[in-house]
């Protein structure tokens, strides 16, 4: 009796990912951009410069809610970006316009910042998680480690983590989460934890009807080349270097055994190569 039943659950846990996907469109945009800083900066022994580089984040229309998956740099930075990042401004060649706004942006899709229903945030560092005061409809999903560690950033890396992002986040509706979590139930949206950039960094897969599979790294992985050939940030780029590695892993996992596309945190060639907003995958 056991084994049936062990059998009947592999089985409804196997229909979760078998099971037809709703109709959902995949959305990629960028909160402006930066660029003139060593790739040694994003990637151990990297030789050159980064020329330029999105500040990526992307939109998915669901059934059950819009998910939006990391939310660029603090809009605050377009009218004064040397007083929100301080020297950082310079160092990344931090680029934005009235246009990179992320209500501009949205506007593309048709929606607005109210019409968010979960903000993922791979990370808290200020190219990533520096809109978040903005969601006040919104629920917040992030790991608890890196709710921690930004309203109390330790070393190596607070000096990414910008105090003015988070003047109202005690207030926010945020659902600190601890390792990974399908966010619909369905296997449409995963969440997966990935220590190693940051104490609290995660990663997301979004699995659409046509498109399949897409791995949304943040800063998980910065560049193709770094996951390619398992080269991780130097210090403070990385906080757990072996976690890093780690993670790595799980991500080539995912992208063999389910032939994902990946887009990453911020790779210049492939974030080109995409299609952008109001275009989308589905």
């Amino acid at each position: 009796m056991k084994t049936w039943k062990k059998i009947a659950a592999g089985a409804a846990l196997a229909a979760t990912f078998i099971a037809p996907v709703a109709a959902q469109q995949l959305y990629v945009f960028t909160s402006g951009s930066m660029g003139g800083f060593p790739k040694a900066a994003l990637q151990a022994g990297g030789q050159g410069n980064i020329d330029w580089a999105p500040v990526s984040f992307y939109v998915l229309k669901h059934p059950k809610g819009n998910v939006m998956f990391d939310c660029g740099n603090n809009d605050k930075t377009i009218a004064d970006a040397d007083a929100w990042w301080g020297p950082l401004a310079k160092g990344f060649g931090l680029k934005m316009t009235k246009d990179d706004a992320i209500p501009a942006q949205l506007a593309k899709i048709g929606l607005t910042i109210n019409d968010i229903k979960y903000l993922v945030v791979g990370h808290l560092h200020l190219d990533h998680g520096g809109n978040v005061g903005q969601f006040t409809k919104s629920t917040i999903v992030v790991q608890d480690d890196e709710v921690k560690n930004a309203l109390a950033p330790e070393e190596p890396g607070a000096l990414y983590y910008i105090k003015g992002d988070f003047d109202n986040f005690r207030s926010l509706n945020v659902m600190r989460i601890k390792g990974d979590l399908d966010l619909f139930g369905d296997g449409s949206f995963r969440i997966f934890a990935a220590r190693g950039h940051t104490p609290g960094s995660q990663f997301a897969v979004a699995r659409l009807p046509k498109t399949g599979s897409v791995i949304l790294t943040s800063d998980v992985v910065y560049l193709k080349e770094s996951l390619d050939k398992n080269l991780i940030p130097p210090v403070p780029g990385v906080s757990h270097p072996v976690d890093a590695l780690k993670s790595y892993q799980k991500i080539r996992h995912i992208r063999d055994t389910e032939n994902a596309k990946i887009f990453y945190g911020h790779d210049p060639e492939i974030f080109k190569a995409t299609k952008k907003a109001p275009e989308f995958y589905d």
